[in-house]
């Protein structure tokens, strides 16, 4: 066999791993940026679920992807239960709230007017 033609094999081989290694490196990849979830889905839809029938309008009408439904319901369920911000330390004490009125001075009011009338 002439040694072009064993070259030739050598090098299809290694382009055939190349190009394997990639579409697996490429499959752990989406395999890492998002991960898998299980939904099923309830006989009746309830406070606690809905049916896939329900789950298709609702795709249906937003002229969405089935997924992108999940993720917009699971998006509003999070801002509306979730905290926004981190706790903060408590209540201010009374050295705090001392400090605090020191640096702003005092600033008394003698009479409000409205200019409403």
């Amino acid at each position: 066999m002439p040694t072009s033609h064993v070259r030739s094999k050598s090098k299809a081989s290694r382009n055939q791993v190349g190009s394997l290694s990639k579409k697996a490196a490429a499959k752990n990849t989406s395999h890492e940026k998002g991960k898998k979830l299980l939904v099923s889905f309830r006989d009746r839809d309830g406070m606690f679920g809905v049916t896939r029938g329900t789950m298709r309008k609702l795709a249906a009408e937003l002229n969405l992807k089935e997924t992108q439904v999940v993720h917009i319901a699971l998006r509003r369920l999070a801002d509306s239960v979730l905290p926004a911000y981190e706790p903060d330390d408590g209540p201010l004490t009374e050295e705090q709230l001392a400090a605090i009125r020191r640096l702003a001075g005092r600033q008394e009011v003698h009479s409000v007017s409205s200019t409403l009338l």
